[in-house]
């Protein structure tokens, strides 16, 4: 039974349809940060419950599900899919490299492990993990569905500019974003970090932001999906192979076609608390010449490393191709 054998030994509580009522689960994507905070609170009690006895096979029968994201790409979309797959329960629970944004600062990768030692069966975890094989033995122990979704480093640069200029005022970096004169600006600051570096403040260029999430495209225990995969026709297809992740780590029997219609069915992007607009490609509206070069400086291998672009073409593209 490893270190789960010496807990209580009593079946594990049902509070699935607690956690789950439409209060809590609404108070979780609410867009006041208190009222999704006191949510967050309140999923504390019933987890406490749930973590006394688990046993094993708990997390055998029931895997749980962990959606790693990149800030900005496609979480809440992926939260909405995964919800899809049967007996999921949210506490609330966010396990993220870097803490809040108003403190943003990075935790240690012991605090990291402690917090997946929390996970318990059947539970939907949200983070911005980066990549780092201490964490994989910790994930494999609990038996985690791992789903990392990640999206064009272009608009995920275009989406934090957003996000962090207008959206998030109480974000550690709002303030260093809310003098930028323009969108522009906004998104130049985005793509080559603070110039020169702040102390006790981590935001190198993009490039080298990203490049810490880079490990899990390659990891064979995680199912690296594309935000644009998500959004194109073949979102079925890829909805489908999803499900026979899961259903491949759970020993009870999962109806993989029943499970993907459930996901089709769940995906509602307009109940995110950060849904701004969710097109893809929406960079090419918004970037200027100076912008393309800065990009390619600073992450143009990784464009072509994560299949974005095949070469530095789109650098010198006409600007009627960038409208196209």
């Amino acid at each position: 039974m490893g270190q789960w054998g010496k807990k209580l030994n009593r079946p594990p509580c049902d509070d699935s349809a607690m956690v789950n009522s439409f209060s809590l689960r609404a108070g979780l994507s609410s867009r006041n940060p208190f009222v999704r905070k006191a949510a967050e609170s309140l999923l504390r009690v019933p987890k406490l419950f749930r973590s006394f006895g688990v046993r094993a096979e708990d997390f055998e029968q029931r895997p749980p599900v962990l959606i790693n994201s990149i800030p900005k790409s496609g979480t809440h979309l992926l939260m909405q899919v995964v919800e899809g797959l049967p007996d999921r329960v949210n506490y609330g629970d966010f396990v993220a490299t870097m803490t809040r944004s108003f403190q943003f600062r990075e935790r240690s990768a012991e605090e990291i492990r402690r917090l997946i030692r929390r996970i318990v069966p059947g539970e939907i975890v949200r983070g911005h993990l980066f990549f780092d094989e201490q964490y994989l033995g910790e994930l494999a122990g609990r038996n985690v569905a791992n789903f990392f979704i990640y999206r064009d480093p272009r608009d995920i640069a275009l989406s934090s500019c957003h996000y962090l200029r207008g959206m998030n005022p109480w974000h550690k970096l709002h303030k260093y974003f809310r003098h930028t004169k323009s969108v522009g600006e906004a998104l130049e600051l985005v793509i080559r970090g603070l110039e020169p570096p702040v102390p006790g403040v981590e935001f190198p260029d993009i490039g080298q932001r990203l490049a810490r999430y880079q490990g899990w495209l390659s990891d064979a225990n995680c199912f690296a999906v594309q935000y644009e995969e998500l959004q194109s026709e073949s979102r079925p297809a890829v909805l489908r192979n999803m499900a026979a992740f899961y259903a491949a780590r759970s020993t009870r029997p999962v109806d993989v076609e029943a499970c993907t219609q459930n996901m089709l069915a769940a995906i509602a992007p307009e109940l995110s608390h950060t849904f701004r607009s969710g097109k893809k490609a929406g960079w090419r509206r918004e970037f200027t010449r100076r912008h393309r070069e800065l990009f390619h400086e600073v992450a143009g291998q990784l464009l072509i490393d994560w299949g974005y672009e095949s070469d530095a073409s789109w650098v010198d593209a006409p600007e009627a191709a960038m409208q196209s």
